[in-house]
């Protein structure tokens, strides 16, 4: 594993780096944590914090919890009484949030959530943040994921898949940011495999980069449920696969 960086908090400033995708089910959980566990096996506690999760699901105490923040606190290695800092509200119903708060009767306060979002990049050298589906998800009904970002002020990756359509997706959304202020680091492909990949996948990546000016950041591969599990051998896998060192100087270059 390569050596840790340990950023000087001397002129340094803080780095937060949001976590953004094409659609739902991309992968953004996965390199949320793959990001956190990388950095916290460098020796760095990350920030990590989502403002609001839908599709939670409750334990048989009734406490309705996120298995996101499960996984991200579990790769940080945060302990369970920081749950409610990770991710503060939760809601049962597997849609938007602004749906799903609506139906279970709960007022989501996106100023509540900045400040959240702000507590977790003032005191961390480096956060991970992750969104909420793809980037024109509604949070509120007048408060979007892009919103979101754009308030924070921070510069996203985008995660992708290596499917059939993606590209499309890939271009709308990097163009989308930029044209709402928010600067975009590149991509990051979930779920390849490197023996498998053939003209689709292979040439995904191609028009990933030639379509927007943007680089490929890493290709996270297919990971076992062990490799998902164990925080050390995903933090390895994600030295091995992301550019770790070069997202962070691009972050670096667009710092609040």
């Amino acid at each position: 594993m390569k050596a840790s960086i340990k950023p000087k908090k001397e002129g340094m400033g803080l780095l937060a780096i949001g976590i953004t995708a094409t659609d739902t089910e991309m992968g953004k959980t996965v390199v949320t944590g793959a990001l956190a566990a990388a950095l916290r096996f460098r020796g760095i506690t990350p920030g990590i914090f989502k403002p609001v999760a839908s599709g939670c699901v409750r334990r048989q105490d009734g406490e309705l919890i996120s298995t996101d923040a499960e996984f991200q606190m579990k790769c940080a290695g945060y302990p369970d009484t920081l749950r409610k800092e990770v991710i503060p509200v939760v809601l049962e119903a597997a849609l938007a949030p602004a749906e799903a708060s609506r139906l279970e009767g709960i007022t989501l306060q996106p100023e509540r959530m900045i400040e959240g979002a702000k507590a977790c990049i003032t005191g961390h050298e480096i956060s991970v943040l992750e969104g909420i589906g793809g980037i024109t998800a509604p949070i509120t009904e007048d408060f979007l994921v892009k919103d979101y970002f754009k308030a924070l002020g921070i510069p996203v990756l985008i995660v992708v898949k290596p499917i059939l359509g993606n590209v499309n997706h890939a271009v709308l959304t990097s163009y989308y940011c930029q044209q709402h202020g928010i600067p975009v680091l590149g991509f990051l492909v979930n779920g390849w495999n490197e023996e498998t990949a053939g003209d689709l996948e292979k040439g995904n990546l191609y028009y990933y980069e030639k379509l927007t000016g943007l680089p490929v950041l890493g290709k996270l591969p297919k990971m076992t449920e062990e490799e998902m599990n164990d925080p050390r051998k995903l933090a390895l896998i994600t030295e091995q696969t992301v550019e770790l060192d070069k997202i962070l100087e691009l972050a670096k270059g667009m710092r609040i």
